[in-house]
């Protein structure tokens, strides 16, 4: 497979799902009510954005300003004209590692890559985070032992106790921390590759099959997805 194709493979699996990590409903309206300002001024930041969705509902939600950076930031600045809050969010498209203006609201949802890792990750985000503000930060663990092809793909990650450590190693405190459930994870597989199913192609069809496989008979129950709601301490 060449680079082209795994693009145009990972757009389609994108397209088709909310939020590219395994978060549900009911986890997204409990994360925006714990995220409720607890000020006046309060302003959101999302690094990483993705297609914007977090950050346009945390924003709805408690009528504050935001800002979303992403690398290609088209698809959210059209749905934030589809919702109408083109003049409450800004969708900014540029490297969210060199953003250097802090928020009181900040989430990175499954991007501390860019960084390099979670504990950078944290590093530079409690840089970002105003005193007496909250970070949303999640980002993948292992909740069992890992294989070796499952280490392989994954690389090093702790788990969600060492992510809680290197939290607070960062300068924060934890408000509160969970993962997401096996439900959220299967769903997110699947949605993910039904949007890939949707090309309709042989070799889509294959690279879909063979996520499943890896899915059902590698990672499952074994990577988890951790949610952090830090303060700095």
């Amino acid at each position: 497979m060449n680079s082209q194709d795994r693009s145009t493979y990972l757009a389609a699996a994108a397209a088709n799902l909310t939020f590219n990590s395994p978060l549900g409903e009911e986890r997204v309206a409990d994360l925006v009510r714990r995220l409720a300002p607890t000020g006046a001024g309060w302003r959101a930041l999302d690094l990483g954005c993705g297609n914007g969705e977090l950050l346009l509902r945390l924003c709805a939600a408690h009528g504050i300003a935001g800002d979303g950076v992403e690398r290609d930031a088209e698809q959210a600045r059209l749905r934030a004209t589809e919702r109408g809050a083109s003049d409450q969010v800004t969708f900014h498209s540029a490297d969210a590692a060199t953003w250097d203006r802090p928020a009181h609201l900040v989430v990175n949802v499954g991007a501390g890559h860019i960084w390099g890792d979670a504990a950078r990750a944290l590093a530079a985000l409690h840089r970002l985070t105003l005193p007496g503000g909250r970070l949303l930060f999640a980002d993948g663990l292992y909740q069992a032992s890992p294989g070796e092809q499952v280490r392989e793909t994954f690389g090093d990650m702790p788990d969600l106790a060492g992510l809680a450590q290197l939290a607070v190693d960062a300068g924060f405190r934890p408000l509160h921390v969970a993962v997401s459930t096996l439900a959220e994870w299967d769903d997110f597989e699947s949605d993910w590759r039904a949007g890939i199913e949707r090309l309709g192609t042989p070799e889509a069809r294959a690279f879909a099959d063979e996520r499943r496989v890896e899915y059902l008979t590698g990672y499952r129950d074994v990577v988890g997805f951790g949610w952090l709601i830090l303060t700095p301490a």
